[in-house]
């Protein structure tokens, strides 16, 4: 009998282990925003939940350097900017508006967009920490698969949490009000080079129609979430699966032949993949010579919403078709009605998207829908409400035994010629 046939299967016992473990994080580490001392506690307690299951000395916690202000704290400086800018329009300053406005928007888009780090050197540096571990297969390695989710928590989202059915119009006419006070002003800018009066009266506009923006000074405060769901269910996941792997190694049976297995849980994806990212800098070399597979996990809730992820970052970086593709038919195989997705714009991103970018093949399980069209009262992620309670265990059930499966199916002669 082979080693893949001796493989248990997932149990009860492995669902219930992985709420006690997210419960226990939970409970324990609160406001586990990235950087701070909670987080970094979170952390090291994930490292010892890795050190049972995978190879001796192969767990470890790499530090970064992260600037955590930076990817939402600046947004209320975008919305006093915008009134400055407007007031500066009515009094005939229309370049200097423009300039301000232009800037403002550059900024919006390159960090609530692309995720990119441009105004890090504004904000207080502070140190994340990513926890990896391996379990060697029995022969040569010819491929690694990756079983990744992070453990720092989010900021409360308040108009996501008080007013869910207004957070997608009000994020749009926010976002719609900062493009047309920049393209106004130009407009002004250009008709004062030729002498043309601007009308008074849509400056005027535009500083009333700032109401719309205030929500944003709010957007977030210091608030934590709980982060049962976003993320620790799944961090607990990946440590389930290494406990599968790991314990059928330890009882001589080890059912990898030639992939390597790589758990991951990285710090700082509330703070634009910055620890994914870093990750992946430190060991860009290995993960490009190596065959590489990323089975990320965020945000797991519902079974009925299990979906695998061919495009992330708002839409803009493509991941693997033909992971998620595999990974959705193993899933029907088990009875489980799983789709094919992508993170709309507007929706935000998961660590996939850093290996995406660096040409890594990756998918996204997810238990949640990601089209912010289906936000509405009762949602729990990015709120003081995401608790162990709103997460079905057959969601949890569901996404062990399709990673389990999907790392055998990746291991067999078949799937390696």
């Amino acid at each position: 009998m082979s080693t893949k046939e001796n493989l248990r299967a997932v149990n009860e016992a492995d669902v219930k282990q992985a709420f006690t473990f997210t419960d226990e994080v939970v409970d324990n580490y609160p406001g586990r925003i990235t950087g701070s001392e909670s987080c970094r506690k979170a952390g090291q307690r994930v490292r010892e939940e890795f050190e049972k299951f995978c190879d001796r000395g192969s767990v470890k916690a790499e530090e970064f350097i992260i600037h955590p202000g930076s990817f939402l704290k600046y947004i209320p400086g975008l919305v006093v900017v915008y009134f400055i800018c407007a007031a500066l329009l009515y009094f005939g300053y229309y370049w200097v508006a423009f300039a301000g406005l232009a800037i403002a928007l550059f900024a919006f888009i390159a960090q609530f967009l692309f995720y990119w780090p441009l105004l890090d050197p504004l904000f207080p540096a502070r140190k994340g920490f990513n926890i990896s571990g391996s379990i060697e297969p029995e022969g040569e390695v010819r491929q690694q698969v990756i079983v990744s989710a992070h453990h720092d928590a989010a900021y409360v989202f308040h108009i996501l949490d008080r007013l869910p059915k207004l957070y997608t119009p009000l994020m749009a006419i926010g976002v719609l009000l900062l493009v047309v006070a920049t393209l106004v002003s130009l407009i002004a800018a250009i008709m004062s080079l030729f002498g043309a009066l601007f009308p008074q009266w849509i400056a005027i506009t535009l500083l009333v129609a700032g109401i719309f923006e205030i929500p944003f000074l709010f957007f977030t405060t210091s608030q934590v979430v709980p982060g049962a769901g976003d993320n620790m269910i799944a961090v607990a996941i990946a440590a389930g699966i290494g406990r599968i792997f790991g314990e059928a190694k330890a009882g001589a049976t080890n059912p990898l032949n030639h992939t390597r297995l790589i758990l991951a849980s990285f710090d700082a994806e509330e703070c634009g993949l910055r620890g994914a990212r870093a990750y992946i800098r430190a060991h860009k070399e290995e993960l490009l010579k190596t065959k590489t597979f990323v089975l990320n996990m965020d945000t797991i809730y519902q079974v009925k919403d299990l979906n695998f992820m061919d495009a992330d970052l708002n839409s803009t970086v493509k991941l693997s078709r033909e992971m998620a593709q595999q990974c959705i038919d193993i899933a029907g195989s088990m009875g489980y009605k799983a789709a094919m997705s992508r993170m709309s714009p507007g929706g935000g991103s998961t660590d996939a998207a850093a290996f995406g970018e660096a040409g890594i093949e990756a998918t996204n399980l997810a238990a949640m829908s990601f089209n912010i069209k289906d936000f509405e009262q009762g949602f729990v992620y990015h709120t003081p409400r995401d608790l162990s309670k709103y997460i079905e265990p057959e969601a949890v059930e569901a996404s062990l035994k399709v990673i389990r499966q999907y790392i055998l199916e990746k291991d067999s002669p078949a799937s390696q010629i």
